[in-house]
């Protein structure tokens, strides 16, 4: 059985499956969180990394060395049976289930204790959604406390820091988009009511509305919602019904809001009135409609679907800004200063070659977030890699543009600006 264990960084030898340091993502040095220990070079990164412990999987890798394995070895014994059992014993922290939660490292970054708490909200949120399509196609009613809850949990994670949140939703698997997408509307209608003033029970409706926005997408043939390529124009008019089909579904529930009820009907509305299904044109659309048609739109460019790849975020809010009719300017400004000019999970190049991955704001301004500075090997390693704040006058690069089409080439970029050691593989 795979299981994890807690050593010091000392102990750490080639061909260990190593699994994290104990500390915050932003102090340790490597890139990725687990790999096999096969480079000397990494070795010496971590034991020069100045931090004590670190973990390691004993069913994937090399355990600690066998001369001190064949001293403890009934000792050992009695732990690993003692977490099996679900029993304590001394020393039984230093082998986990990966089931089992690692512990918070002391001291931790307040904002990745917040990305742990979202991401198992998101866990939740996805079961919830998932749930509510399946009551939706059955036609049952929807159950509206359990989806009130949920915004009431997004909209607390927001409160505490929005970028938690708005950064977690954006990582998900293309089969999930239409659970997940429903959760990241939900989740940037909140973000967004708050950089705009709303109070928090505005947020909370803002945040249902996002929720809802999508109902109508359970009466669409799966077939057509998962088609790995285009979709021809009776496909097409097929899925420009899910507002309606929502809708219809919406108005029998008296328990809806009618606000949240109007969302579904109209976030596919545009400014300039060449939306649908009522080509609707400026103030004739709702706040939280107008609200909902950027939040909407931005998650579906910067997701990854099973015809295409996400758009790197960045670039998303530029190409957002020069469709000429389509937003609310003045809410499209403000959705920019919620998420920064360039957005978590943003690619950027550096005046140094290197390339920049954002991985925080900047208290300071928008134009100059905490990115992750890089280069490739010849082998594909991340190399030359440092944190870097670019709002510090003494940093030690600075931007030169946006990556544009560089976020294409890489797999998993998206996924890899979060790796505190406080989240647990999964």
């Amino acid at each position: 059985m795979s299981l994890l264990k807690k050593i010091k960084v000392d102990e750490l030898e080639l061909g260990m499956y190593f699994c994290g340091f104990e500390a915050a993502w932003l102090d340790h040095p490597f890139w990725k969180n687990r790999f096999l220990l096969k480079d000397t070079a990494h070795l010496q990164q971590a034991r020069a990394s100045g931090i004590a412990y670190c973990w390691i999987d004993v069913g994937q890798g090399k355990d600690v060395a066998a001369a001190e394995q064949d001293a403890d070895v009934a000792a050992e014994s009695e732990a690993e049976s003692g977490v099996e059992s679900g029993v304590e014993s001394e020393g039984a922290e230093t082998a986990l289930s990966l089931r089992d939660e690692l512990p918070v490292a002391v001291g931790a970054d307040p904002f990745f204790e917040e990305l742990e708490q979202a991401q198992r909200l998101c866990e939740t949120a996805k079961d919830a959604t998932k749930a509510m399509f399946a009551d939706i196609r059955m036609g049952r009613v929807i159950d509206m406390e359990r989806c009130l809850d949920l915004v009431d949990q997004v909209t607390a994670s927001i409160l505490r820091n929005s970028a938690a949140m708005t950064s977690i939703v954006r990582l998900k698997l293309a089969d999930d988009y239409t659970y997940m997408h429903s959760v990241a509307v939900c989740t940037l209608m909140v973000a967004l009511g708050r950089t705009i003033g709303m109070d928090e029970p505005a947020c909370k409706e803002a945040g249902l509305s996002g929720l809802l926005h999508d109902v109508g997408k359970a009466f669409i043939p799966v077939p057509i919602l998962h088609k790995p390529g285009g979709l021809t124009p009776a496909e097409i008019d097929i899925v420009r019904r899910h507002p309606v089909l929502g809708y219809n579904h919406l108005i029998k529930n008296s328990n809806i809001p009618p606000y949240a009820v109007e969302v579904c009907l109209h976030h596919h509305e545009k400014i300039n009135g060449t939306g649908y299904p009522d080509g609707l044109s400026g103030a004739g659309i709702s706040l939280l409609s107008r609200m909902a048609s950027i939040c909407d739109v931005y998650d579906a460019v910067t997701s990854d679907r099973p015809y295409k790849k996400g758009w790197d975020p960045a670039e998303s809010l530029t190409a957002m800004a020069s469709w000429s009719g389509h937003f609310d300017k003045t809410l499209l400004s403000a959705f920019v200063k919620t998420l920064g000019i360039y957005p978590i999970g943003s690619l950027l190049k550096m005046e140094s070659g290197r390339l920049g991955l954002v991985i925080r704001q900047s208290a300071a301004g928008l134009t100059k977030p905490v990115v992750k500075a890089f280069r490739y090997d010849s082998n594909g390693d991340i190399i030359d890699s440092e944190i870097i704040d670019l709002s510090d006058p003494a940093a030690s690069d600075s931007i030169r543009q946006r990556g544009g089409e560089e976020w294409l080439k890489y797999n998993g970029l998206n996924k890899l600006w979060m790796q505190p050691t406080t989240l647990q593989p999964r």
